[in-house]
């Protein structure tokens, strides 16, 4: 009995020790589980400084690189065909520091579009109504990601190529791109199904104004001149942007983004109809303010509802008619003639209404809005440095001597008259690089549409479609590019994995887009 009891003792402190020794391994483990993911971690935010530095560098680089031609090329300006060369007006480091300041102040719409959309998706993020929005149209799209594909880019591709601004759309870019993680995009499909749509748009640009006034109104060209050249330009980048995803989307599915600016709670949401409706709403007031009813389509509906609202729509008090309505809405233009601070404003008033009817205390509203703008201060931070790059160009001038010499191949000089012979290719190298230093479009079409219209009058047709194209190129490889940079900088995207990811549809691209010049010019 005593053996037995010695036995059965060894064996209980066998089995002690040798559960000791397991939750020592398991131990063990946990802890280098828990390493593992600190280690995971850390590699993810020094990924992420290395993706916010890379963007950085290239914009830095770009700057600089304009900072040093400004002190080998000299200033000038154009007079009717010929080239009047100034003196060389150097950029020193006042200048440089100061075109921060001038940028910030030339272009403070855009910055400040940027950072109200933060703030609308700050609160819309935080409704019920939204995540259940979210969940929904990423149930029924499922096992459909190539129609979502196809219907996201054609949508916003057809409203940035007829808008007279591309900047509302971002209006829904965190939306899609939420729905688009949720699907298994990843973060280069994900950010071409966006960003990369509405720069399709910007190649393709068929009515838009945005920039294209002062082509047609130098050039006298209209903006159905040649349109279904750009009709057909506008198909070719769009099929191209849905290619390059769809063979991404055959590869294995890496690199979601990680960290989803505005992503949904995992809670359960309800009412997915109210946001629903709300983003509906907000669509048709787009499509209503930023089409360009009356100087394209020539239609006046909505410049005259506009004049009977505010001024003809009378109520008379104490023998004198009052505008009411026209006081209370203020100076505001029709639609078709909105600017993107008129959005702005609209959308703030329906931050508003969103407080009072989800039943958003007034704090957590604030709070909320505050939260989203924050997220969107890098972005504003880096279309402040992109425009800081016209600034630059803008004071010294140099771009157009350099625009001259592209635009100078093949002339001759008599002794009574000099003849220019057009070439597309270096007419297409001179607007890629001036949209690359220019950054805005409309500083390229003044500085270079009187000059193209005197030297080449029979091709202007031809040169309006090259502008319009080269910017939208330009746009999908240049840090100078300010949608790319929203939308790199935004979703913490890096600047080289991004060119790794889009070198070879730029270069496709590139060579179609030369076609069609050559054709335009030689048929």
């Amino acid at each position: 009995m005593e053996k037995k009891k010695k036995n059965s003792s060894k064996q209980t402190s066998n089995k002690k020790n040798s559960t000791k020794k397991v939750v020592k391994k398991v131990e063990v483990i946990d802890e280098e589980v828990k390493e593992t993911v600190v280690t995971k971690k850390q590699e993810n935010k020094n990924v992420k400084k290395h993706n916010g530095h890379s963007l950085f560098k290239s914009l830095a680089i770009l700057i600089l690189i304009a900072v040093i031609l400004s002190w080998i090329f000299p200033s000038g300006y154009f007079n009717g065909a010929d080239y009047i060369e100034g003196d060389i007006i150097r950029t020193g480091i006042n200048e440089l520091f100061i075109s921060l300041f001038y940028g910030a102040n030339y272009y403070l719409l855009q910055v400040v579009f940027v950072l109200i959309v933060g703030a609308f998706y700050g609160v819309v993020s935080h409704l019920s109504s939204y995540k259940a929005l979210v969940d929904k149209a990423t149930n029924f799209w499922k096992g459909k990601e190539k129609i979502f594909v196809l219907v996201h880019t054609l949508i916003i591709a057809l409203y940035v190529s007829m808008a007279t601004q591309s900047f509302p759309i971002l209006l829904f870019v965190p939306l899609i791109i939420t729905i688009a993680n949720k699907l298994g995009f990843n973060k280069f499909n994900s950010i071409m199904i966006t960003f990369g749509a509405m720069i399709a748009g910007m190649v393709g640009s068929t009515f838009s104004t945005y920039g294209a006034d002062y082509i047609t109104q130098y050039m006298n060209v209209t903006y159905m001149d040649g349109i279904a050249y750009r009709f057909g330009i506008l198909a070719i980048t769009y099929l191209l942007v849905n290619v390059l995803v769809f063979i991404n989307m055959n590869k294995k599915q890496e690199s979601l983004i990680e960290d989803d600016v505005f992503e949904v709670a995992n809670e359960e949401g309800k009412g997915a109809w109210k946001s629903l409706l709300l983003f509906g709403i907000i669509f048709v007031i787009m499509i209503l303010g930023f089409m360009p009813w009356e100087t394209v389509f020539e239609m006046e509906i909505f410049k005259n509802f506009h004049t009977w609202l505010t001024s003809d729509l009378t109520i008379n008090i104490g023998g004198k008619d009052h505008a009411i309505l026209g006081y209370i809405i203020g100076k505001a233009t029709a639609f078709g003639n909105w600017d993107i601070y008129t959005m702005g404003y609209v959308i703030m008033l329906m931050l508003l209404v969103i407080k009072f009817t989800s039943k958003i205390k007034f704090d957590d509203c604030l709070e909320y809005a505050v939260e989203g703008l924050k997220k969107m201060v890098k972005p504003a931070l880096y279309i402040t440095f992109a425009y800081a790059m016209f600034v630059i160009c803008y004071s010294s001038g140099f771009t157009t001597y350099i625009i001259d010499a592209l635009n100078s191949v093949g002339k001759t000089v008599n002794d009574s008259s000099t003849t220019y012979v057009f070439n597309p290719f270096t007419n297409a190298l001179s607007n890629m690089f001036a949209q690359i230093f220019h950054v805005d479009f409309g500083y390229t079409g003044f500085v270079a549409a009187p000059m193209f219209v005197a030297r080449f009058p029979e091709y202007v047709t031809t040169i309006m479609a090259i502008m319009v194209a080269m910017n939208g190129f330009v746009s999908f490889i240049a840090p100078t590019s300010v949608i790319l940079v929203v939308g790199l900088s935004m979703y913490n995207v890096s600047y080289k994995e991004w060119i790794k990811y889009i070198w070879k549809f730029a270069l496709g691209l590139l060579a179609i887009l030369l076609a069609i010049f050559a054709l335009m010019t030689f048929m």
